[in-house]
């Protein structure tokens, strides 16, 4: 065999043996991708989430009236995987249209906020869990702030695929409520979790050189405080996104809307404070750590999380049950589940209409855009003059819900959806004032001559 020969046949038996040591090198690399697949596949996590009107305490002898998620304020925690799918029955069983509005990637079919929830409906919700951190939900019908504090909101925690260092976790979700206006930009409270200090008589319990782990939700209104530990500099992963890097930090500001997660840890034992630095420390957030020795035995993560994270808010939401003692039942100590004082409203007399506003027709209707307060919309025409014995009628041009409603119980036209219509016949002369029980800031009149 010549020269030639003899390297043609070297180059094909090292083609043919380098291809086989490519398949055989390879081979192992996507059995495990397949096998790490076949073991973590993503999971379906489903939950039943209700609107429930109810009473709770929110500070020794202060019971007020509620919209709450499944009873109590916050609503429950839900946690997936990152890139599990996630499936929410939500059934309105309030007085009111709500929604469930998620944080996070998803679409606007499951952004919980024009499909607005009727009374006595539901709606599904299914996504899939992204991007990992924490995360809220809350109710977004207009007013927002409103449906908010008066207690419609809660927290959603999405876990990273690859796991995360073992560690004590709460979850704190900061609220705020005001006796008399919920829009006022000085809440008579700012709370953890639904009642005021509840973590100065219920400390949250922790060992030393132990990994703590808070999951911080700002569903308040007022403006951004700082969080702030004591006895130690904290790791902070702003926003709540496991992607961003932490830092060190002393104090964090977190605004409404936002989230963030701290981690802290003591090497001596104490009662270490934690605590929204500034007024809101004065209204409802004091609260502690109580830091003891770690047991020389206990390192099977069920005393120290150690070798596995202990998740804490089961024992938080018992606390939580016992001090807001739900009871729709109950009798109220005061409440402002409204911002406007809807027993207020007077019937205007002949010398308090405005003539400028008055339009001779029967036919009236809900602005678009009149939802959102600022946009100064309402009913048009503002004041309708008719003859006794007139039918007027109201068509809904907003996308949001509304109502027509008298304030002498004359008349109510119930819930109204985007293009629906209400009529509704005067027989007397007289001044009928209205408004809209979920937007109390729109209100309107019939003159009947």
């Amino acid at each position: 065999m010549d020269r030639n020969m003899i390297m043609i046949a070297a180059l094909v038996s090292f083609g043919v043996a380098f291809g086989l040591w490519f398949i055989v090198s390879e081979t192992p690399s996507v059995s495990y991708a397949e096998n790490i697949s076949i073991q973590n596949p993503p999971v379906t996590r489903t939950f039943t989430v209700f609107a429930e009107d109810t009473t709770i305490e929110i500070a020794p002898g202060k019971r007020i009236e509620a919209w709450t998620y499944n009873g109590t304020i916050p609503g429950p925690t839900l946690r997936a995987t990152e890139g599990d799918r996630v499936i929410i029955n939500f059934i309105n069983n309030g007085k009111l249209p709500h929604t469930m509005h998620f944080h996070g990637d998803h679409n606007e079919k499951n952004d919980g906020v024009f499909q607005e929830v009727l009374p006595g409906d539901s709606y599904t919700y299914d996504f899939i869990a992204e991007p990992a951190g924490a995360f809220m939900y809350h109710c977004h019908v207009m007013p927002v702030s409103e449906h908010i504090r008066n207690g419609l909101y809660g927290a959603f925690i999405v876990d990273p695929k690859e796991g995360l260092e073992p560690a004590r976790e709460y979850v704190l979700v900061k609220g705020e409520y005001d006796l008399e206006n919920q829009e006022t930009w000085t809440p008579d409270y700012v709370f953890f979790n639904g009642y005021a200090d509840q973590y100065w008589t219920n400390p949250l319990p922790a060992k030393t050189n132990e990994l703590v782990r808070l999951y911080y939700i700002d569903m308040g209104a007022i403006a951004a405080f700082g969080f702030h530990i004591h006895g130690t500099i904290f790791d902070t992963i702003t926003s709540g996104i496991w992607e961003n890097e932490p830092i060190k930090t002393q104090t964090w500001e977190v605004s409404p809307g936002n989230a963030a997660i701290f981690e802290a840890k003591w090497k001596e034992p104490g009662r270490y404070l934690f605590h929204l630095h500034g007024v809101p420390e004065e209204k409802g957030t004091m609260a502690y750590f109580d830091v003891r020795d770690a047991s020389s035995d206990a390192v099977d993560g069920v005393d120290v999380a150690k070798t596995k994270s202990i998740d804490m808010w089961e024992w938080q939401q018992e606390i939580a049950n016992s001090l807001q003692q739900p009871d729709p039942d109950a009798e109220i100590t005061q409440t402002s589940v409204v911002s406007s004082d809807h027993g207020q409203h007077n019937v205007p007399t002949s010398d308090d209409v405005d003539t400028s506003q008055i339009v001779e027709t029967t036919l009236c209707e809900v602005e678009e855009g009149s939802a959102v307060k600022s946009s100064n919309k309402s009913y048009y025409p503002k004041i309708t003059q008719i003859k006794a014995g007139d039918t007027v009628t109201w068509t809904n041009k907003d996308i949001s819900v509304h109502t027509v409603t008298s304030n002498d119980d004359i008349f109510d036209s119930g819930m109204m959806m985007s293009g629906d219509s209400f009529e509704q016949t005067f027989d007397e002369i007289g001044l009928y004032e209205y408004y809209c029980m979920l937007h109390p800031w729109m209100t309107g009149t019939v003159k009947a001559v």
